[in-house]
């Protein structure tokens, strides 16, 4: 019986200081997609200069989108075709300079686009250092998010799950430096990246969480939920929801973006009713960074 309380007593201090280190974010403006008819699987984002940018991940979507932001919605407009060979699964978007850096889910490879000479090139990685071979990763379960540390040269690839894995790649040698992971302490999965002031952000959906990461320790510093802005008494913005849906991550001005892909699936009453929202159009969303 002592045994018990005494485990009882750790593990609960254990879930007690998690807990204490989750910080809900504090939302901003959520704004969903306007003016496009056809459905669109918003799947990553980022900026360039003084402009958003934003991918989906259909074949029926082979542009990078830039962001119009309205008072009450958005809209986008394409601004670049992209052509690759075979087929076509864009899971995240980096920029870095000039470069854009997409994720192809479809065939797992990494791709660079000049954003002045409209030229597309895959990176030939030597992909040798991974435990597991691309080949034997389950479908869908691949590359999901991307970073970039452009002072240092530095990728940052996210494989989604089954097993979840980051990736460090010398973009110079194009050579892995090093794969790690975080723990399981918000979810299972990773659903996007972002290199913010030195620090690695890990987008983790099923979770509804960001985790901080120390890029050089790997020490999970910080963990942002935004549960409580997304959902409300089991219910989120869009039903049904078998999985989480926010698959694209950016952090500009000390403000965090997160981008839904709800596939297709209808507002529920909670987004209705709590945001006006409507159809099944994706959605936006701003929260504080905070600073500490």
């Amino acid at each position: 019986m002592k045994n018990f309380i005494i485990l009882t007593l750790l593990v609960f201090g254990y879930v007690s200081s998690y807990a204490q280190k989750t910080t809900e974010l504090e939302l901003i403006t959520l704004k969903q997609l306007f003016e496009y008819t056809d459905r669109y699987d918003l799947s990553g984002i980022s900026h360039y200069k003084d402009s958003i940018f934003v991918i989906a991940d259909k074949k029926d979507n082979p542009f990078i989108y830039q962001v119009n932001w309205a008072a009450k919605h958005f809209t986008v407009s394409p601004i670049a075709e992209l052509s690759f060979k075979g087929g076509i699964d864009l899971e995240g978007i980096a920029i870095g300079g000039d470069i854009a850096y997409l994720i192809n889910e479809h065939d797992n490879e990494v791709y660079s686009y000049n954003l002045k000479s409209r030229k597309i090139n895959k990176l030939l990685i030597n992909w040798g250092a991974l435990a597991s071979p691309k080949k034997d990763w389950l479908h869908n379960a691949g590359f999901e998010g991307v970073a970039i540390d452009f002072d240092k040269g530095v990728l940052y690839l996210a494989k989604e799950r089954q097993p979840k894995l980051i990736l460090k790649v010398d973009l110079a040698a194009l050579e892995i430096i090093e794969t790690f992971i975080t723990s399981n302490k918000c979810s299972n999965d990773y659903a996007d990246l972002y290199f913010y002031e030195g620090y690695l952000y890990a987008l983790e959906r099923n979770g509804m969480c960001i985790i901080k990461i120390d890029p050089d320790t790997h020490k999970e510093l910080k963990h942002y939920s935004f549960k409580k802005s997304v959902s409300n008494k089991g219910q989120r913005l869009y039903e049904p929801a078998k999985y989480g849906m926010a698959e694209a991550l950016m952090i500009k001005n000390d403000e965090i973006w997160i981008g839904f892909d709800n596939n297709g699936v209808s507002v529920s009453e909670f987004g209705k009713s709590k945001y006006g929202l409507s159809g099944s159009a994706p959605v936006l969303l701003q929260f504080k960074l905070p600073s500490k």
